[in-house]
């Protein structure tokens, strides 16, 4: 830039710039706001958020909403605006709550001419949609339907009619985060005429556990929570158990370990129609319940930049409280993301940015991406368009010590390492900000093991972040690994690493304030933008 264009921006803004490369500037992170940020604040929000009292913050339990309550009065606090209707701090929508009717449920599967009868436990519900369904079954692999990516399971095999049986991942020759809604899952399945779709199990070890009376009696008291829009046009679902699963799978001369074993490898399946039909009549009990994404904007100080939001989001819900009164605390998930992104805030708040700042706060992250899914497809409070970028924080609280050779921790971050995943895969550009910023401030090792699409983990598309990222909103996830603990009442504050969690949380928000104050709009890649635009099933 020319030294008057500089000298003008500088007058504008109150900012001094510092260059990243040779083609962009950066704008300098207020220290003073740096201090928000800090160990001692982390601590006192998720001493609250992960206490006994708030019971691990089930989306649907009565604690919830005191968790909500606890969020909101703090963005009130710090200068933020309700950006829920009129005014409100909460973007609130209804789920339904699935459970079976066991003894109303069955299912007759015909295999080789062979009919046998089966009663629920024997299989299981996975899908939304009651009533009694029958039809013949073909196998179609991966369930993808992407002639322009070169790969089509469906090709040579008719399922008009029919169930299919879908094995969950991708051929290691396809980018499953480039897939549209209608090449994959549910949508490529109804494209064809399917009128129902099979699971089985993929691993003797899976398959084992489901012959188990410790398993048929959890089934029993299963509960699933889906959005409450569009579930009369989903498809049923059903989970068979292994001694139905097996001899489908003989046909297609697989077991369970062969098929583990292929989907680790992204190995080719080869789709068949079977030689078998299944009728199963599915009886639900089903219930509406109405919960909250919490959210909230900070305006930002040049008002021609209005309409350019930086977000900042994380998952507020965990798990419900056990049988037995076990309480899942979810300290690190997603107490710590939680606890981030409210003290990101604060920082934010004390010098506001360029551009307007969006917070929300997911529920029902763990239901299946549930209050980010009701925010991009249904009801989005920012137009997406709108959204330069999500920064997403699920899990950065936990730090795996000198020495730990446990099994358990093996994916787990040192105090010096977090997992960044997507942010090279819709803006070069934002890649190039979060690797110099790093670089220069918290200078953090930044992995990118999970950051494939194709690892057998799918941590790309396990958080909030992918429903913005399949509608072509560039995206940094921030991890550090699975643990022990994980999704166990050991999930505890006391083994919170605060000072990492500070120095991460600092990262996000040096990242988030230079994408706020370019002096451009952030770049998107246009080829990989227009690939995904349409998004694709999560999980």
């Amino acid at each position: 830039m020319q030294a008057g264009i500089i000298a003008l921006l500088l007058a504008c803004t109150s900012l001094n710039l510092v260059a990243a490369d040779k083609k962009t500037q950066l704008a300098k992170v207020p220290a003073d706001s740096l201090q928000a940020i800090n160990p001692n604040e982390l601590r006192m929000h998720l001493e609250f958020l992960a206490s006994d009292q708030l019971g691990g913050r089930y989306t649907l339990s009565p604690n919830f909403a005191v968790a909500a309550q606890y969020l909101a009065t703090r963005l009130k606090s710090y200068g933020f605006k309700g950006a829920g209707e009129n005014g409100s701090y909460m973007q609130n929508f209804e789920v339904i709550t699935v459970k079976p009717d066991a003894p109303k449920s069955s299912l007759t599967a015909t295999i080789a001419g062979q009919s046998a009868d089966y009663a629920y436990g024997d299989f299981t519900n996975s899908g939304t949609r009651a009533g009694t369904f029958e039809g013949g079954v073909a196998f179609v692999g991966y369930g993808i339907s992407a002639p322009r990516l070169n790969h089509d399971d469906y090709s040579g095999v008719d399922v008009k009619g029919k169930w299919v049986i879908i094995v969950r991942g991708a051929p290691k020759d396809v980018d499953p985060s480039k897939l549209k809604d209608e090449e994959s899952g549910q949508e490529a399945a109804k494209a064809h005429g399917a009128i129902g779709l099979i699971t089985v199990p993929t691993s003797t070890n899976f398959a084992n556990n489901m012959k188990t009376d410790a398993f048929k009696q959890r089934v029993l008291q299963q509960e699933s929570v889906r959005l409450a829009f569009n579930n009369d046009k989903k498809l049923p679902g059903v989970t068979l158990g292994p001694a139905i699963a097996e001899k489908l799978l003989a046909q297609m001369d697989l077991t369970f370990d062969t098929i583990a074993a292929k989907l680790k490898n992204g190995e080719p399946l080869a789709s068949k129609a079977l030689n078998a039909s299944v009728k199963a009549t599915i009886a639900l009990n089903v219930a509406t319940v109405r919960t909250q994404n919490v959210v909230a904007t900070l305006d930002g100080t040049d008002p021609q930049l209005k309409d350019e939001y930086v977000t900042f989001s994380a998952h507020y819900d965990h798990l419900k409280t056990g049988v037995n009164g076990d309480i899942y605390h979810g300290a690190d998930d997603d107490g710590s993301g939680t606890t981030s992104v409210l003290t990101i805030a604060h920082a934010l708040a004390m010098h506001p940015p360029r551009r307007p700042v969006f917070i929300i706060f997911h529920a029902g992250e763990e239901l299946g991406l549930l209050g980010s899914q009701y925010n991009t497809d249904d009801s989005p409070v920012i137009p997406l368009d709108k959204i330069l970028v999500d920064l997403n924080i699920d899990m950065i609280g936990r730090s795996k010590a000198a020495g730990d050779t446990s099994e358990a921790n093996k994916q787990l971050t040192d105090k010096d390492t977090i997992y960044l995943i997507g942010a090279d895969k819709i803006s070069a550009e934002l890649n190039t900000i979060s690797e110099s910023t790093n670089a220069e401030f918290e200078k953090m090792k930044l992995d990118y093991l999970l950051n494939d699409p194709n690892h057998p983990d799918r941590i790309y598309f396990r958080s909030d972040h992918w429903n913005y990222a399949k509608h072509g909103v560039p995206i940094i996830f921030y991890f550090d690994g699975i643990h022990v603990d994980y999704h166990k009442p050991t999930d505890t504050v006391d083994k919170i690493d605060f000072d990492k969690m500070a120095r991460v949380d600092r990262l996000v928000f040096e990242t988030g304030w230079r994408i706020a104050n370019l002096d451009h709009r952030l770049k998107k890649d246009a080829a990989t933008a227009t690939a995904v635009a349409a998004g694709a099933n999560s999980r």
